[in-house]
């Protein structure tokens, strides 16, 4: 045998063995993460199931029907309520579901999950325990799914190498063994090398590019504070999700600017105005969820995210700036004056009642009356309002809802530049009381994320979708929150469901958003994408909650679009800095291979600005149809 196909069957051995060791592998850590998938999913269950049975107030009926609409979901393979008396009032049980993976796979490669234990509170009497086991059949699907793409792309690696292999051995043998091969190779590698390095050079240049035009077209180049058209839509997402019982809103105001900069000149003028910022983002700094903006020349506003502390912070606001040097020896006047309280009320209508105040600051600020706060109590009709117990009292009504099936899905269409509908934007909406309306998620959402209610949040809007689906046959997209993505079991759970209904889930989109977290890790999200792509599904995020220098992770994890909340670029139809800064976005998105969706698009003449900047799709501006 000559030495050149000698040493091509050596390789051939060595490749395919490290190959097969590779699967092999791949195939054990798998199985040990779907095991612990398993486990945590029946404990996780469990532990949920027991604290709805333990709020139910119907007692044993409830509890049987609570217990009933949890087996109803199809993967719960036995639910077993036993009494401290040994007495078993409930025992569900099915036949286990027969795996599409081969019979020797099963077997070589079993799996096995402890049942999910946690103690039932009953009133009166002692406390019962619930028993929990899953259906192991579709963690067996997705390991035998998982280890055919595993072999597969074995095998078309092993293919590529063989052949590439044998082509330089056949060049190497034609040149004979004295051929300066290092000589030809050594080259080669450093200008690779240096290719990648230029590539990685160019695109943090763009990367900083966009980060500078978004700065441009949001921050006041004097104070570095958010401009008012972005502070105002800052207050708006925060007044349509607001996450507790109100905000409060503080107005500081620069009294004789003009006659300022004439004393002092512009620049010192500046530096007065760069030492208020200065006092706000103290404030920013230590209170989170606090925000400010400069909203003209002489105006600034502070953003609190609770109710009831906006007299204190008036107070000890005047109190800093009165101290500041840098006012104290321009000798500048200032009054503050807010709101407080302020929930189910639009941005201009708080910003209306706060600037109200500030004028009646300003009016008493000869008799050194010069901050003025008033309370903007927005009475509501009580079935708007939900249930007025307290955020346990909501927890218990989503709760209920969710068991009982009262949601619905709310659906906006989103629309590529032809008018055709690319798929429906859902979003969950909950019957807190039987019989009564369904609730949009900005009633609450936040109190469901507050009492970590999301992962069941999320399943509920995704079993509707697939449902719909299968129904109707039109795409539509569905949220999963970073606090579900984090939850052991969640995504395997989403996975085995996707599993269940193969046809729908491959016109579903799951968009990964949390506007409320800038700079998330792309970490978990990654292993989602992993785990939902087989089954057909796009993914996409929210623009909002990852810097530019992430984007690269979110393309390799397997992301389809990014969706921009036109709240985040508030009047991008005729600002041209903001228009900017959206065309050095969509050029960074569209270098990565990603599309670029917008929602939130408040009319046509939005629409049309949109349409020219090269947006790949838009939510129409029209109110949410049933989906």
């Amino acid at each position: 045998m000559n030495p050149g196909r000698r040493l091509g069957l050596w390789m051939t051995a060595v490749l395919l063995a490290a190959l097969g060791a590779g699967v092999v592998l791949h195939a054990i850590a798998t199985r040990a993460a779907l095991q612990v998938q398993l486990d945590e999913r029946n404990r996780s269950t469990a532990t949920t199931l027991a604290s709805l049975m333990s709020h139910t107030p119907s007692g044993a009926a409830g509890r049987a029907a609570v217990a009933a609409a949890q087996f109803s979901h199809g993967d719960t393979l036995r639910l077993q309520l036993r009494q401290a008396d040994g007495s078993v009032p409930i025992d569900l049980h099915r036949v286990a579901q027969t795996s599409r993976a081969p019979t020797w796979f099963v077997a070589l490669l079993p799996l096995g999950a402890s049942p999910g234990q946690a103690s039932v509170a009953q009133n009166p009497g002692p406390a019962a325990e619930l028993q929990i086991e899953s259906d192991t059949a579709w963690a067996h699907d997705t390991l035998w799914a998982s280890c055919l793409r595993a072999a597969l792309w074995a095998t078309a690696l092993a293919l590529g190498v063989l052949l590439l292999s044998g082509w330089a051995a056949r060049r190497w043998l034609a040149q004979g063994p004295a051929a300066p091969t290092a000589q030809q190779a050594g080259p080669a590698a450093p200008a690779v090398a240096a290719d990648m390095q230029q590539l990685r050079a160019a695109f943090a240049a763009q990367a900083e590019q966009v980060a500078q035009l978004q700065r441009q077209a949001q921050l006041d180049n004097v104070t570095a504070l958010p401009l008012r058209r972005h502070f105002l839509g800052l207050l708006q997402q925060r007044l349509a999700d607001p996450g507790g019982p109100g905000l409060a809103l503080l107005l500081v105001r620069v009294l004789q600017l003009d006659s300022l900069n004439q004393r002092l000149g512009f620049e010192a003028t500046d530096h007065v105005l760069g030492a208020v910022a200065d006092v706000l983002l103290t404030y920013v700094d230590r209170v989170p969820g606090t925000f400010a903006g400069r909203l003209n020349g002489s105006d600034f506003a502070l953003c609190l995210p609770v109710p009831g502390v906006a007299r204190e912070t008036a107070a000890s606001l005047r109190t800093a700036l009165a101290a500041a040097p840098a006012l104290r020896s321009a000798g500048a006047e200032l009054v503050v004056g807010g709101v407080d309280g302020v929930q189910d009320a639009s941005a201009s209508a708080a910003l209306a009642t706060a600037d109200a105040a500030l004028a009646q600051a300003e009016a008493g600020a000869a008799t050194a009356a010069q901050a003025a706060v008033v309370d903007m109590r927005v009475a509501a009709d009580s079935a708007e309002c939900g249930p007025t117990g307290g955020a346990r009292a909501w927890r218990e009504q989503i709760n209920g809802a969710l068991a009982e099936g009262r949601i619905a899905l709310a659906a906006t269409p989103v629309l590529d530049r032809q008018g055709h509908e690319i798929h429906l934007e859902c979003s969950l909406r909950v019957q807190m009381q039987a019989g009564g309306v369904f609730q949009a998620a900005e009633r609450w959402l936040a109190l469901a994320r507050r009492s970590r209610l999301m992962p069941q949040v999320d399943l509920a809007a995704l079993a509707l979708a697939l449902q719909a689906i299968a129904q109707d046959g039109r795409a539509r997209a569905v949220h999963a929150s970073p606090l579900s993505l984090a939850l052991p079991g969640f995504v395997a759970e989403v996975a085995s469901r996707l599993a269940a209904a193969p046809v729908a889930a491959r016109r579903l989109t799951i968009e990964c958003v949390d506007g409320m977290r800038p700079g998330a890790s792309p970490t978990l999200l990654a292993a989602a994408v992993s785990a939902w792509q087989p089954w057909g599904v796009s993914v996409g995020v929210e623009q909002a909650a990852y810097s530019a220098q992430q984007l690269p992770a979110l393309q390799a994890a397997g992301v389809r679009h990014v969706k921009v909340d036109l709240r985040q670029l508030q009047g991008i139809a005729g600002d041209s800095a903001v228009q900017d800064y959206a065309r050095g976005l969509l050029s960074l998105l569209h270098g990565l291979g990603l599309q670029v969706l917008a929602v939130g698009v408040a009319d046509s003449t939005e629409l049309a600005a949109l349409w020219a900047l090269g947006f790949d799709g838009a939510s129409a501006p029209a109110e949410p149809t049933t989906a």
